[in-house]
């Protein structure tokens, strides 16, 4: 189909997709993808489809699996190890030595997520408008040296600006590497690509308590440096070392030095289908923020991170003092937390491969780890008779916590099209994300310790309302969907007419709702 061809279905003066009297279905452009040079060079594109065999999509797609996947879930692994580190510092010596209250211990977790909060707009414009993986490199190499200095801080302050700083530059990881994901893979592959560096929260998790350990008994032993000092210099000279790996191999396909020309170009048509674009550089369109606050699944994402994230910011702070209050000591805190690692990652993998082979799974498995997890937090926190074995056996499940949240993040690329919507559609997210570990990291108070009976049970009361709203949200995307391809048989256009348009739209940066041919994955 040539660009003369396909005037007839695009409105060159309107800005909203509409079905004109004779039933063909428009798709709009905004004054900035007007140019008929735009228009002629998306067509290309969407024409080298068709060029390569699957054979060759199949060898290019195993060299970027082996050089993508392990630079993003050694980095990735490394995000949650910090975070776990202040949990596991507080039981070798961090509220000793550097003289913190229990009020001032659970604060450090809100600065980090005030940062991480305020930090999601402005870094979203900043990917937008350089080279994704060379900024996200230089943000860890940032964040990676600002572990460090925390090992070297000695009192409240120091402890405060560093958190901050920290939860700036660890603010962009999560959606940078998600619009990585969605520059290289497919609809159908993203879900189990993303969850294979999500999972590396609980496997290194695991790996870097055992590493934690190790330091920290030394240190008992007699070292002349504290143990959750040791684990900061060891955690963020990894980290820096991690951020020079992602500067000089990760990127999206037209950035990478190691594809050529062709193989550049292969990369980017095989994902043209996705009708979503990729994470290239592009101006920021305050059209797309506009439509993020009509959009019901706007609202859903944001609710569901708020919710979701409360017991998370419980876990993430309070994780290594729940085990001790059942009567380990502190170093026999961080051993047995081994297993609810071990769980996380096989759920979370597990999850993932069910989902790739049967994509609708994808709400019902989470509001079912979900009801999972809100049994394990009431159970703990209500069991006054329980032993410590038992109560260790059940919240050994709180690995699971995390799993629903890593199948839903996955889809934001993906449901979300337009690159200034993906953007701010992610920071909003994770905005929310962060005011619900701010709420986890305080509804445990020190007066509830040990058991933490009404942090755990506000956490799985909120489980529940979580289970309800996932459920309405599977819905609209059903309902949406049928009413889409009732617009589309109406039409009586062809599954191949529409197929393309689908693709034109994803190139010529079309949101989701600009583009009455894009189906939303549920």
């Amino acid at each position: 189909m040539s660009t003369t061809d396909n005037k007839s279905h695009f409105d060159m003066d309107d800005t909203k997709s509409h079905e004109p009297a004779g039933g063909e279905t428009i798709i709009t452009l905004m004054d900035s993808e007007k140019d008929p040079n735009k228009i002629a060079a998306a067509e290309d594109l969407v024409a080298a489809e068709t060029q390569y065999t699957e054979e060759e999509y199949d060898k290019l797609k195993w060299k970027f699996e082996l050089i993508l996947l392990p630079c993003l879930m050694l980095t990735y692994g490394l995000q949650y190890a910090d975070k776990v580190s202040l949990s596991s510092g507080v039981v070798f010596g961090l509220k000793t030595d550097t003289h913190l209250s229990s009020d001032e211990y659970s604060l450090l977790t809100v600065w980090f997520y005030l940062a991480y909060l305020a930090g999601q707009i402005p870094m979203s414009i900043v990917l937008q408008r350089l080279p994704l993986g060379r900024s996200l490199g230089m943000t860890i190499i940032a964040w990676g040296i600002t572990v460090i200095g925390l090992g070297l801080c000695n009192n409240y302050t120091q402890l405060s600006v560093l958190r901050v700083m920290l939860g700036w530059f660890e603010c962009s990881i999560t959606p940078g590497f998600l619009l990585i994901i969605a520059s290289w893979y497919k609809r159908k592959e993203s879900t189990l690509r993303s969850c294979f560096f999500f999972a590396m929260n609980s496997l290194l998790g695991g790996v870097f308590n055992i590493i934690i350990y190790a330091i920290a008994k030394k240190s008992e032993s007699g070292s002349t440096v504290a143990g959750w000092r040791a684990i900061n210099y060891f955690l963020g000279s990894l980290t820096v070392l991690a951020g020079i790996i992602v500067f000089i191999f990760v990127g999206i396909p037209k950035d990478v030095f190691w594809l050529n020309k062709e193989q550049k170009k292969m990369a980017h048509v095989r994902i043209i289908s996705n009708a979503t674009g990729d994470g290239g550089n592009r101006a920021w369109d305050w059209a797309q923020v506009r439509e993020c606050f009509k959009d019901p699944q706007y609202y859903f994402m944001i609710l569901f991170n708020l919710m979701s994230t409360i017991p998370n910011g419980v876990l993430g702070t309070f994780s290594a003092l729940v085990f001790k209050g059942f009567g380990f000591s502190a170093l026999d805190s961080i051993l047995y937390q081994l297993p609810a690692n071990a769980i996380g990652f096989v759920v979370i993998i597990s999850s993932a491969l069910i989902v790739n082979y049967w994509p609708r799974t994808r709400f019902p498995i989470s509001i079912f780890e979900i009801m999972v997890e809100m049994i394990v937090f009431l159970y703990v926190g209500l069991a006054k008779t329980a032993g410590k074995w038992q109560l260790w056996a059940c919240f050994s499940f709180n690995g699971v916590v995390a799993c629903p949240t890593f199948l839903i993040w996955s889809i934001m690329p993906l449901n979300c099209a337009g690159r200034t919507k993906k953007s701010f559609f992610s920071a909003s997210a994770f905005i929310s994300y962060c005011v619900g570990n701010m709420i986890g990291s305080q509804t445990m108070r020190p007066n509830d310790a040990p058991r933490y009976l009404h942090g755990l049970t506000a956490s799985a009361i909120i489980m529940g309302a979580d289970c309800i709203l996932l459920s309405v949200w599977y819905l609209y995307y059903v309902r949406e969907n049928k009413k889409r391809e009732a617009a589309f048989v109406a039409s009586g256009m062809s599954n191949e007419e529409r197929e393309h348009l689908n693709k034109l739209a994803g190139e010529l940066d079309q949101t989701d709702r600009q583009n009455p041919h894009f189906r939303y994955m549920c």
